[in-house]
């Protein structure tokens, strides 16, 4: 693999750890041979990246070259912006992700990765693009047809929502933070499922 595009949210952007790598750059720190562009959007949803991960992949994906996408959303569709409802009911965020995800695999390899859990004592989560409701509960429903999805498509995908929510140091880390964005060392954490991730090994080797 040559090159390949993260495309996400905050968590894929990396919000909240020290190091500004993120769990894509704590990721592909051993991988120099690969570039890596990280498209994590802070508060996207599944409506905003289907509007615009195409041309952004298109213009960094040249066809001479190897490359794959890795998808991780849905934490944010889960959410309930105070006043306004959830961002993107269950119902509609499965929508969103068919097409992305049937578009992406028709195009070139790919993964998804599920969105995480939170710490829902810590919540409403003040933002500067407003105040939302974060709740494990519902994004665990997200996660679970999420996961039906991707084996309908036969695209790989990592449920990192029920080891991190058993994982003590993830969970001290978004305590320590905001409750839903965690530090450095739970970006690690993260990291270390992607990395030790059969799938990707095969993704990376492709």
């Amino acid at each position: 693999m040559d090159r390949i595009c993260i495309i996400g949210d905050s968590i894929t952007h990396g919000t909240g750890d020290e190091t500004l790598l993120g769990w894509p750059g704590k990721v592909f720190q051993d991988y120099s041979a690969i570039t890596i562009y990280n498209l994590g959007v802070r508060a996207d949803t599944s409506a905003l990246i289907g509007a615009r991960w195409q041309a952004e992949a298109r213009a960094r994906l040249p066809q001479a070259q190897q490359c794959g996408l890795i998808f991780s959303f849905g934490t944010n569709d889960a959410a309930v912006a105070i006043g306004q409802g959830i961002r993107v009911e269950l119902e509609q965020s499965i929508t969103n992700a068919t097409q992305i995800l049937t578009q992406a695999k028709a195009w070139l390899p790919c993964l998804m990765i599920g969105p995480i859990p939170v710490i829902d004592e810590k919540q409403p989560f003040h933002s500067g693009a407003g105040v939302f409701e974060f709740n494990t509960a519902r994004i665990e429903a997200y996660n679970a047809a999420y996961q039906t999805l991707a084996d309908k498509l036969a695209i790989p995908y990592l449920d990192i929502f029920h080891p991190l929510r058993a994982n003590p140091t993830w969970m001290a880390s978004q305590t320590s933070n905001d409750g839903v964005h965690p530090k450095q060392d739970g970006y690690q954490e993260l990291a270390n499922l992607v990395r030790s991730w059969h799938a990707f090994q095969q993704f990376i080797g492709s």
